[in-house]
Protein backbone atom coordinates (compact mmCIF):
# COMPACT_ATOMS: atom_id res chain seq x y z
CA UNK A 1 0.00 0.00 0.00
CA UNK A 2 1.17 3.52 -0.94
CA UNK A 3 1.39 6.02 1.62
CA UNK A 4 -0.35 9.43 1.05
CA UNK A 5 2.36 12.23 -0.39
CA UNK A 6 3.63 14.39 2.06
CA UNK A 7 2.03 17.76 2.67
CA UNK A 8 5.08 19.82 1.74
CA UNK A 9 4.92 18.36 -1.63
CA UNK A 10 1.14 18.91 -1.83
CA UNK A 11 2.44 23.13 -1.95
CA UNK A 12 2.58 24.74 -5.33
CA UNK A 13 5.75 26.00 -4.06
CA UNK A 14 7.16 22.56 -3.17
CA UNK A 15 9.72 22.30 -6.64
CA UNK A 16 11.34 25.16 -6.56
CA UNK A 17 14.83 24.26 -4.72
CA UNK A 18 15.63 27.16 -1.82
CA UNK A 19 18.99 29.19 -2.87
CA UNK A 20 22.03 28.89 -1.19
CA UNK A 21 23.98 32.40 -0.63
CA UNK A 22 27.22 31.80 -2.46
CA UNK A 23 28.85 35.47 -2.26
CA UNK A 24 32.36 35.34 -1.59
CA UNK A 25 34.15 38.41 -0.50
CA UNK A 26 36.01 40.32 -3.54
CA UNK A 27 36.98 43.22 -4.94
CA UNK A 28 33.38 44.07 -6.34
CA UNK A 29 31.58 42.77 -3.23
CA UNK A 30 33.78 44.96 -1.42
CA UNK A 31 32.92 48.11 -3.56
CA UNK A 32 29.44 47.26 -3.25
CA UNK A 33 29.58 47.55 0.28
CA UNK A 34 31.11 51.09 0.10
CA UNK A 35 29.28 52.26 -2.05
CA UNK A 36 26.24 51.64 -0.06
CA UNK A 37 27.39 53.02 3.18
CA UNK A 38 28.02 56.24 4.09
CA UNK A 39 30.03 55.32 6.91
CA UNK A 40 31.79 52.50 6.43
CA UNK A 41 31.17 49.45 8.87
CA UNK A 42 32.79 46.84 9.82
CA UNK A 43 33.41 44.52 6.66
CA UNK A 44 31.59 41.39 8.36
CA UNK A 45 28.94 43.14 9.25
CA UNK A 46 28.22 44.95 5.27
CA UNK A 47 29.25 41.58 4.00
CA UNK A 48 26.39 39.79 6.14
CA UNK A 49 23.78 42.09 4.99
CA UNK A 50 24.80 42.08 1.48
CA UNK A 51 24.06 38.78 1.54
CA UNK A 52 21.08 38.73 3.31
CA UNK A 53 19.61 41.31 0.82
CA UNK A 54 20.82 39.26 -2.33
CA UNK A 55 19.66 36.11 -0.58
CA UNK A 56 16.48 37.30 0.57
CA UNK A 57 15.06 39.98 -1.94
CA UNK A 58 11.91 39.09 -3.80
CA UNK A 59 13.60 40.01 -7.12
CA UNK A 60 15.98 37.69 -7.13
CA UNK A 61 14.56 34.43 -4.48
CA UNK A 62 12.06 32.60 -6.67
CA UNK A 63 11.36 30.43 -3.55
CA UNK A 64 10.35 33.32 -1.53
CA UNK A 65 8.73 35.14 -4.08
CA UNK A 66 6.30 31.73 -4.46
CA UNK A 67 5.71 31.35 -0.92
CA UNK A 68 4.49 35.12 -0.58
CA UNK A 69 2.03 35.02 -4.03
CA UNK A 70 0.56 32.06 -1.45
CA UNK A 71 0.06 34.25 1.24
CA UNK A 72 -1.08 37.25 -0.12
CA UNK A 73 -3.71 35.18 -2.27
CA UNK A 74 -7.23 35.27 -0.79
CA UNK A 75 -5.74 37.38 2.41
CA UNK A 76 -8.94 39.33 2.73
CA UNK A 77 -11.01 36.29 3.33
CA UNK A 78 -8.98 35.28 6.32
CA UNK A 79 -9.94 35.47 10.13
CA UNK A 80 -7.05 36.99 12.31
CA UNK A 81 -7.61 36.18 16.10
CA UNK A 82 -5.77 37.89 18.84
CA UNK A 83 -2.59 36.94 20.03
CA UNK A 84 -2.35 35.03 23.05
CA UNK A 85 1.35 35.31 24.80
CA UNK A 86 2.60 33.38 27.28
CA UNK A 87 3.94 35.21 30.32
CA UNK A 88 7.00 34.04 31.65
CA UNK A 89 5.96 34.24 35.20
CA UNK A 90 3.31 31.28 33.88
CA UNK A 91 6.36 28.94 34.11
CA UNK A 92 6.91 27.18 37.35
CA UNK A 93 9.59 24.57 38.41
CA UNK A 94 7.56 21.96 40.42
CA UNK A 95 8.88 17.92 40.57
CA UNK A 96 12.37 18.85 39.12
CA UNK A 97 11.27 20.42 35.77
CA UNK A 98 9.50 23.10 34.27
CA UNK A 99 5.95 23.35 33.76
CA UNK A 100 3.79 26.50 32.17
CA UNK A 101 1.31 26.42 35.10
CA UNK A 102 -0.67 29.49 34.84
CA UNK A 103 -3.40 28.61 37.42
CA UNK A 104 -0.64 28.70 40.21
CA UNK A 105 0.83 32.17 39.27
CA UNK A 106 0.09 34.71 41.88
CA UNK A 107 0.45 37.59 39.72
CA UNK A 108 -3.12 36.40 37.92
CA UNK A 109 -4.78 35.57 41.82
CA UNK A 110 -7.86 37.74 42.46
CA UNK A 111 -7.00 39.65 45.32
CA UNK A 112 -10.42 40.33 47.43
CA UNK A 113 -8.73 42.09 50.70
CA UNK A 114 -9.83 45.15 51.01
CA UNK A 115 -7.07 48.43 50.97
CA UNK A 116 -7.13 52.00 51.81
CA UNK A 117 -7.99 54.95 48.98
CA UNK A 118 -6.56 58.67 50.18
CA UNK A 119 -9.10 60.70 51.34
CA UNK A 120 -9.85 64.16 50.40
CA UNK A 121 -7.10 66.20 50.82
CA UNK A 122 -4.26 63.62 50.71
CA UNK A 123 -1.52 63.64 48.32
CA UNK A 124 -1.47 59.83 46.30
CA UNK A 125 1.96 59.85 45.20
CA UNK A 126 3.52 61.06 48.53
CA UNK A 127 0.80 60.00 50.45
CA UNK A 128 0.90 63.26 52.66
CA UNK A 129 -1.82 65.92 53.80
CA UNK A 130 -2.12 68.59 51.06
CA UNK A 131 -1.58 71.75 52.45
CA UNK A 132 -4.55 74.32 51.78
CA UNK A 133 -4.47 77.23 49.70
CA UNK A 134 -4.75 80.49 51.06
CA UNK A 135 -7.72 81.40 48.51
CA UNK A 136 -9.87 78.23 50.19
CA UNK A 137 -9.48 79.37 53.39
CA UNK A 138 -12.69 80.68 54.90
CA UNK A 139 -14.02 82.41 58.46
CA UNK A 140 -17.38 81.76 59.42
CA UNK A 141 -20.01 85.08 60.15
CA UNK A 142 -19.12 88.52 59.57
CA UNK A 143 -15.56 90.10 58.77
CA UNK A 144 -14.41 91.51 62.14
CA UNK A 145 -13.44 94.86 62.59
CA UNK A 146 -9.72 95.14 63.15
CA UNK A 147 -8.75 97.43 66.34
CA UNK A 148 -5.78 98.86 66.96
CA UNK A 149 -3.23 96.19 68.92
CA UNK A 150 -1.79 97.58 72.11
CA UNK A 151 0.47 94.80 73.13
CA UNK A 152 -1.43 93.10 75.91
CA UNK A 153 -4.58 90.94 76.37
CA UNK A 154 -7.72 91.74 76.28
CA UNK A 155 -9.84 90.62 79.35
CA UNK A 156 -13.66 88.56 79.29
CA UNK A 157 -14.52 91.98 80.95
CA UNK A 158 -13.53 94.31 78.04
CA UNK A 159 -15.09 92.07 75.51
CA UNK A 160 -18.61 92.17 77.27
CA UNK A 161 -18.15 96.26 77.55
CA UNK A 162 -17.55 96.08 74.03
CA UNK A 163 -20.37 94.48 72.77
CA UNK A 164 -23.26 96.80 71.54
CA UNK A 165 -26.59 97.17 73.00
CA UNK A 166 -29.41 95.44 71.47
CA UNK A 167 -32.27 97.23 70.92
Amino acid sequence: MASPPAIAAKHPCADIQRPVSNVVATKEVAEAIGRDYRTLPTFEKGLFEYKGRKLYSLETNEFLKCHWKEYVRHFEDRVFAPFQFLDIRDYHFINCRNQLRPDVSTHTKAEFRFTLKPGPGVDVVHGTQLPIPQELLMTRGEAKSKRPKTGKARTSKENTEKLPEKK
